[in-house]
């Protein structure tokens, strides 16, 4: 029984490996990758053979471990599929579903416009109509203030009346792998009800959600502590 009962914690450590040797393309020695995971030296080197044997990690000759040939498919399958878009989606169902509210991705389509290339409509019965598929103007918008990264301090853009009357957005920037503000997430609704403490609260939930749709694009937080 305790053997059947250790299995599903082995495979979570197996996969802990596996998006520890993901994270650090440059290579982390043994030490540091069962740190990491919380295992002895001799079982996380059990495990990094296996992940050898199946492709998913490669031993270099100074000792550290890199991501393996079939590591390196997979993240080149999903790298051709994963647009920015796509990725977004989980990201503002949940958005929309934790405010009401309906949430947006918005792109840069020139020096002067931004388009919004995804949205999950809002829940509540009086809420904004799509804006999918149009460019809104990028000076004087909340949009246009996060994709500049020009945000305040808790990270997003808020405009009121910018492109409708009664309508408040708010917004925060979505960032690569690189750094690079590529896209901003947004919610958009009525100014009556994005108000107050409904209005603080959908700033804490679009900056927690720009943040979960960076870091699905690559971007990492580094601690400077």
């Amino acid at each position: 029984m305790s053997h059947a009962l250790d299995t599903p914690r082995a495979t979570d450590r197996g996969l802990s490996l596996v998006r520890e040797v993901a994270d650090n393309p440059h290579g982390l020695p043994l030490a540091d990758l069962a740190r990491a995971v919380e295992l002895s030296a001799s079982t996380a080197l059990r495990q990094l053979r296996s992940l050898e044997a199946a492709g998913f990690a490669v031993r270099r000759s100074d000792g550290a471990w890199v991501p393996g040939p079939e590591l390196l498919r997979i993240a080149r399958n999903l790298a051709a599929s994963a647009t920015l878009p796509r990725l977004a989606e989980p990201v503002l169902a949940s958005l929309a579903e934790a405010l009401g509210e309906s949430a947006y991705l918005a792109e840069a389509a020139d020096e002067r416009t931004a388009v919004y290339v995804a949205m999950e409509a809002g829940t509540h019965t009086v809420r904004h109509v799509s804006w999918l598929g149009h460019t809104v103007p990028r000076r004087g918008t909340a949009v246009g203030r996060a994709l500049v990264a020009d945000v305040d301090a808790d990270g997003v853009a808020v405009r009121e009346d910018a492109v409708e009357s009664g309508i408040t957005a708010v917004s925060a920037p979505v960032r690569d792998a690189s750094g690079q503000v590529v896209a901003a997430v947004s919610v958009v609704g009525p100014s009556f009800r994005l108000a107050g403490p409904a209005l603080a609260g959908a700033r804490g939930a679009v900056a927690e959600h720009a943040a979960r749709l960076s870091h699905a694009a690559g971007f990492a937080v580094r601690d400077t502590r």
